[in-house]
């Protein structure tokens, strides 16, 4: 993708900052988000990036230009153990007043959630995988999919929805947890009766597919798969991060029963080819920037 002007939101997040800061090498980026974080928007305006510094919960998008070739929309709330109300608000109702601001854009990607689905422990879950969100973000995020794709179809905005299964890097992710708890020598809670497994899809992979789905969206939408190519218990994980960082993790067993969500990966391999950092690697660089920095 190059000189388009793109909209990003919650491009103070995980995947928004990355995502902007890639894109930005060749086109004319905007970022909005809170910003609350002064860091991160120092990071991204050295960059050249436009910043707008919005709380969506309480302010408009009437004000914004409405002349974007593509909008990437990252913006997320998971305070629903706090805020119900505003994670529906953020969630779900957000894509109707981008889709109806942002109406003429040539595409809009919508990023979602792999927790949209009932959770499956074997069965591989496709993009045709049955539906059953068992907490408030995943219902939430659900709500937004499917005013996403009507909004679509009313209006025919070219769009596509992104259902990312645990994405990470050495600033965030599972395994980036897990990893700093290891080397802190801070307890791990696992529920010890169950194997619990993830597919951790590393971040510049993730921004590479959220990119080129860009020329996927269409009308009606379509919905994509996001996640790495190996499937890997919790266990497993934090097992190959102490031996890594050459320290024995503290697993402390918990009651709560986890829950399994097992992607499948076809068709955004078919789309954008493999990952270019597996596992091994991922997780190496994670133990690397943990290790440099003392964190």
């Amino acid at each position: 993708m190059e000189k388009k002007k793109i909209l990003i939101t919650g491009a103070s997040g995980f995947i928004g900052s990355s995502l902007a800061l890639e894109l930005c090498k060749n086109n004319n980026v905007y970022a909005l988000a809170r910003f609350t974080n002064s860091d991160v928007k120092k990071n991204l305006e050295k960059s050249g990036i436009e910043i707008i510094q919005k709380d969506i919960y309480k302010h408009s998008l009437d004000d914004l230009p409405n002349d974007f070739d593509y909008i990437f929309s990252q913006l997320v709330s998971i305070d629903f153990q706090i805020n119900q109300q505003k994670v529906f608000d953020v969630n779900t109702y957000f894509v109707g007043k981008l889709m109806k601001q942002f109406s003429n854009a040539s595409g809009i990607i919508l990023g979602s959630s792999g927790s949209v689905y009932k959770p499956r422990l074997k069965e591989l879950l496709n993009e045709n995988g049955e539906i059953g969100p068992v907490n408030l973000y995943g219902i939430s995020k659900l709500g937004g999919e499917l005013l996403g794709r009507f909004l679509s179809e009313e209006w025919d905005i070219p769009t596509c929805i992104l259902r990312y299964f645990f994405p990470y890097s050495s600033n965030g992710g599972a395994p980036t947890k897990w990893a700093k708890q290891i080397y802190s020598a801070e307890d791990i809670h696992i529920n010890t009766n169950y194997s619990a497994v993830y597919s951790p899809v590393y971040i510049s992979d993730c921004i590479r597919y959220t990119i080129e789905s860009s020329l996927y969206c269409s009308v009606p939408a379509k919905i994509i798969n996001i996640g790495g190519l190996e499937t890997i218990s919790q266990l497993e994980i934090i097992k190959i991060l102490s031996k890594k960082l050459n320290r024995n993790p503290i697993i402390t067993h918990t009651n709560e029963v986890p829950r399994f969500w097992n992607g499948d990966f076809g068709l955004m391999l078919n789309l954008f080819g493999k990952p270019a950092v597996n596992l091994n690697k991922g997780l190496s660089l994670v133990v690397n920037s943990i290790l440099n920095n003392k964190i």
